[in-house]
């Protein structure tokens, strides 16, 4: 055999092996590329194959098209994440604050940081202005500090009791008598019916009273005496604060009664009784000198310990003339009898009957 064809044999043989007979497969790279060895013949009048099941060693993912699983595991922990990073990707920080276009242009750091300055500051003094205004306003509804003495500390029977409370003598004399609102001026006396220009002793006269505190301020009581002064729980009002001349008003109508003369009484109705109680100013009456049998109430009349009141005061009852000023009657077993009108006549409002007491010189 030629040397040529024995040559193109084996290279046929090399690189296109046999197949037997019987059918046997092609070689490796025959059947990988031919679509005729990975498809199935279906016959066309025929049964359509069962599905193979899967394979049971796929994995589970896999097997039920579930995707790829998390890439994390559940023996590890998930990366850290805080709402207070402002790391931006490049390692810096408040990246989205310097890049905001506000602050970005031009003194924007400086706008920002005037603001925030601003803000405090008013912050502060809305704090301040509270704390001072809260501050007045709990000092404005505080008890005024009524003005004491030494000497007030020992007017009054509890020690705990704020001036002027307490039960007091006021020690005065009788200056003036006026007995015009009538026309007969027996009808209107003044006791201890002796002024002070007539005799310095014999004008002395005593009023005995009490004066209460309660939540509306201070009042003031009478008690038995022989004025024919009767009024009860008087409110009283301080005047002129903080001055020489502070004191403590209180204004009281009453009826008057007199006796002109055995066996008639005269009723003054509509009295009106004025007293100022000065918290400064100083007595001087009685005197060292001055020695008198003073007409007064009797202490043990209410029970109280009566103290001397330390200052000035001054007392006067007055009424002005008119119709029924006085009415007289006369007296039967401590009944009114008949009425008196003979010789009695009403005199203008303008025509004062008056008792005036105090303490000091004018």
């Amino acid at each position: 055999m030629p040397s040529n064809l024995v040559a193109s044999r084996d290279f046929v043989n090399l690189h296109f092996p046999r197949h037997s007979n019987n059918g046997s497969k092609r070689s490796r790279a025959s059947s990988t590329h031919s679509p005729a060895a990975r498809l199935s013949i279906i016959a066309e009048d025929g049964d359509v194959p069962p599905m193979p099941p899967k394979a049971h060693h796929r994995p589970f993912h896999r097997r039920w098209n579930l995707g790829d699983p998390p890439s994390f595991s559940f023996e590890t922990s998930p990366p850290k994440y805080s709402v207070w990073d402002t790391t931006g990707p490049k390692g810096e920080k408040l990246a989205d604050v310097r890049n905001n276009k506000h602050i970005a242009r031009r003194g924007g750091w400086i706008r920002m940081c005037l603001i925030a300055l601003l803000t405090i500051g008013i912050v502060v003094a809305l704090v301040v202005g509270l704390v001072f205004g809260l501050r007045k306003k709990n000092s404005n509804h505080e008890a005024p500090a009524w003005p004491q003495s030494p000497e007030s500390d020992t007017s009054t029977s509890n020690s705990t009791t704020t001036f002027p409370a307490g039960s007091y003598t006021f020690t005065t004399y009788l200056d003036t008598v006026q007995t015009d609102c009538s026309s007969q001026a027996q009808d209107w006396s003044c006791f201890p019916y002796h002024t002070f220009a007539e005799s310095p002793s014999q004008a002395m006269a005593n009023f005995t009273w009490v004066i209460t505190e309660s939540e509306d301020g201070f009042s003031i009581s009478s008690t038995e005496n022989p004025f024919s002064i009767v009024f009860d729980n008087t409110m009283m009002m301080l005047l002129d604060p903080g001055t020489d001349d502070e004191r403590y008003q209180f204004n009281a109508t009453l009826d008057k009664v007199t006796v002109p003369s055995i066996g008639v009484n005269c009723f003054f109705n509509d009295t009106i009784l004025e007293g100022n109680l000065y918290t400064k100013k100083p007595q001087n009456y009685p005197s060292s000198t001055t020695t008198s049998s003073a007409a007064t109430a009797p202490s043990s009349a209410s029970g109280d310990d009566f103290q001397p009141w330390p200052y000035a005061v001054d007392i006067r009852q007055s009424i002005g003339g008119g119709q029924s000023v006085p009415e007289c009657f006369r007296i039967q077993a401590n009944q009114k009898g008949d009425r008196i009108v003979d010789g009695i006549s009403p005199r203008p409002a303008s025509s004062m009957c008056s008792c005036e007491y105090k303490n000091f010189d004018s």
